[in-house]
Formats: structure tokens, sequence, C-alpha cells
């Protein structure tokens, strides 16, 4: 039975912790875009 408690609270975390990091990844990485793009006066 703790195991499976366990397992309810980790996968989550598992699934959740690597979306954020990706969300973030992704954030800085259009916002470096757009900037690039208005230093090119492309925006």
């Amino acid at each position: 039975m703790e195991f499976a408690f366990l397992t309810i609270l980790i996968i989550p975390l598992y699934i959740a912790i690597p979306a954020v990091i990706l969300y973030f990844v992704i954030k800085i990485a259009v916002k470096n875009a757009l900037k690039e793009l208005k230093e090119e006066k492309k925006l």
C-alpha cells in the first residue's frame, strides 16, 4: 500500500518537472528570437 501511495505522488513529478523546464526553455528561446528580430528591424 505504501509503494502505491508513493507512486501516486512521484509519477506527476516525472511529468511536471520536465514540462516546467521545457516551458522556460521555450519562453527564453522565443524572447531571444523576438529580440533578434527587433534588432534586425524585421518586427
